[in-house]
């Protein structure tokens, strides 16, 4: 009996050794400029040992099922084990490689978002370098030989046969009894709360936080929770929702300020890929970066306090193109059901005489973009395959930006007399930054928004001397901010999610800067009553310009997290723990956690129902 109870017992503190040397080597990957001290790095291992405790139960109940027959009949586990050994060690290598590689990208733990985008692997991994790639193989490969080797050498695989009834029993009784530990370990406990993402936080610091959480727990939970939001996001009666929800969105599509000198222009809408207002001079940030975009806020209408409603690109897009929310775990691109239900700037216009084009230098195969596109009123699509071969591999993700903004300039030369409207994606400045130009040598990332930049001033100068401009207007908008940038930045961070909105073009009246709080979903319902059309099908977008619009506020969702700016101050709640992890103001940051719980809580349900 011995022999079986230190097999599970060996098998089972493995694991945890293996969990806690992982929180190790993720603070030191992922610390960054973070102050972190000896006891943190002890805190994070007492906080994060709930998951640990989980995580191995989980593993460990198959050895202790087999341990448990060889009480009744002698057979050896080697082949048993030697498949599940190798099982094991995959697995919880792949979550420790896929987390500490996904981590410095999207700031979140390993976790069910990750479905979203695996049937497109090529994309996936676009953003990571070749050599990295190869590194990430080697050391995946390696890790998970060293594993397996080390489960198989704590491993029994034959052990003495019991020949006594009255042995047998009181062994079963004990392996009963230690399968009953490994349950609570894994439920978190005996009280009524049971384990969850959030119940190993324990500190101000996210990334403490974050290298408490065990990627494969992360993973699993939120694998079985991801189907359940309404039951999950149901913070108030339907009743009390609904009342909270509507003051904060009014209907009116009345126009106080008319922007424009001419009612139907044809519209440019050109969406940056990830840039954010730390990267532009006249929003507060950095200096030469941009300095074609800062040459343009000067001849347009800059909207100065915009904040983006997500984190990604399919996210940002719908936010911006169909005045619809995301969520902290789901896509709703992803979703072809919903997400061709959902109204649009596109199939507005459509209605309204325009034709619709879409263009952009990667794959519109990806997280369904293709089929989000053509349900919701565009005619036409150009994406990577568009280009020549050529073209389409100057970047990992696609054609490079001076590549599609010249094809933009040959688009709008091709259009015809009726009114149009073209959609186009940027692209360079995304991981890896690897582009065709290098002004600022000290900093890639800030290079990569710079030739963006460049070629964006190289085609509305272009674009200028066209007998086209004077009846165009375009809208330059960001469809989330860069994660990581400036270094250190967060969450907590009231700009992480600031990002630009810039109206230019021969068909604004006058150049001026309108400094209210909005949402990037705000653009759609503020767009279209300039052009003399409804926005009544947009129930999430706000006309900022509209007399009604008494509550300014920003409202963000983040993996699994929800913020709100408001003129009172800025708050950010954490979904897993339910508590304010950041708040410029305590009194009133408890009615923006309010606010923000009504606004998720409507845009599920809306979801869920559609």
């Amino acid at each position: 009996m011995k022999e079986r109870a230190l097999f599970i017992v060996r098998y089972y503190f493995s694991l945890i050794a293996l969990f806690i040397i992982y929180k190790l080597i993720f603070l030191a990957l992922n610390g960054g400029d973070e102050s972190i001290s000896a006891t943190d790095y002890l805190a994070v291992i007492y906080n994060g040992m709930p998951h640990d405790l989980a995580v191995a139960g989980y593993f460990t109940t198959v050895p202790l099922l087999l341990t448990i027959a060889t009480l009744f009949a002698d057979f050896s586990l080697k082949g048993f084990l030697r498949g599940y050994n190798i099982f094991v060690a995959t697995a919880i290598v792949l979550a420790f490689v896929a987390d500490s590689t996904l981590y410095p990208y999207w700031e979140f733990k390993l976790d069910a978002t990750v479905l979203a985008y695996i049937d497109s692997p090529a994309n996936a991994i676009a953003s990571i370098a070749v050599w990295h790639l190869a590194l990430l193989i080697l050391a995946f490969l390696s890790v998970t030989f060293g594993v397996y080797k080390l489960l198989k050498a704590v491993s029994t695989e034959r052990f003495t046969r019991l020949t006594g009834i009255k042995e047998r029993i009181i062994a079963l009784l004990l392996f009963i009894l230690a399968g009953g530990i490994m349950f609570i370990g894994i439920r978190g406990g005996i009280s009524e709360s049971t384990n969850n993402i959030g119940s190993v936080y324990f500190s101000d610091k996210a990334i403490l936080n974050h290298a408490a959480v065990n990627p494969a727990f992360s993973f699993i939970y939120s694998s079985m929770k991801v189907e359940n939001f309404s039951k999950e996001y149901a913070f108030f009666g339907n009743e009390e929702r609904e009342a909270i929800f509507e003051a904060l969105y009014p209907t009116d599509n009345e126009v106080a300020d008319t922007l424009l000198n001419i009612q139907r222009p044809n519209i440019i809408t050109i969406i940056f890929e990830g840039l954010s207002a730390e990267l532009v001079e006249e929003l507060g940030g950095q200096s030469g970066i941009t300095p074609n975009f800062s040459r343009l806020s000067k001849e347009g209408i800059l909207f100065t306090n915009l904040y983006a409603n997500s984190f990604r690109t399919d996210r940002g897009l719908i936010c911006t193109l169909s005045g619809y929310p995301s969520f902290p775990k789901t896509s709703v691109m992803k979703s072809t059901v919903k997400s061709q239900k959902l109204p649009s700037l596109a199939s507005s216009l459509a209605k309204a005489g325009y034709k619709n084009t879409f263009l952009y230098g990667g794959d519109i195969n990806f997280t369904n973009m293709r089929g989000y596109l053509y349900s919701t009123g565009y005619e036409r699509a150009l994406a990577d395959s568009d280009f020549s071969v050529a073209e389409r591999t100057t970047h990992q993700w696609g054609a490079n930006d001076d590549i599609t903004f010249n094809r933009l300039h040959d688009l709008i030369m091709e259009q015809g007399n009726e009114p149009w409207h073209i959609t186009f994606l940027t692209l360079s400045s995304h991981e890896p930054w690897t582009v065709p130009y290098n002004r600022i040598k000290d900093d890639k990332i800030a290079n990569a928004f710079a030739f963006t930049d460049e070629e964006l001033g190289k085609f509305i100068d272009r674009f200028k001397k066209s007998d086209r401009w004077n009846n165009t207007l375009i809208v330059c908008i960001s469809d989330h901010s860069v994660v990581g940038y400036p270094k250190g930045i967060t969450q907590s961070d009231i700009n992480r999610n600031h990002i630009p909105l810039l109206m230019l073009g021969g068909a604004i009246k006058e150049p001026k800067r309108i400094e209210t709080i909005c949402n990037q979903t705000d653009l759609v319902a503020t767009l279209l009553p300039q052009l003399g059309i409804a926005a009544d099908e947009f129930p999430f977008s706000r006309n900022v310009l509209s007399p009604e619009y008494k509550t300014p506020f920003a409202y963000h969702c983040f993996n699994n997290g929800i913020s709100m700016i408001d003129t009172t101050g800025f708050t950010v709640y954490d979904l897993d723990s339910r508590e304010i992890i950041h708040d410029t103001d305590e009194v009133s940051g408890k009615e923006r956690v309010r606010r923000a719980q009504a606004i998720l809580q409507t845009t599920y349900f809306d979801f869920y129902n559609k």
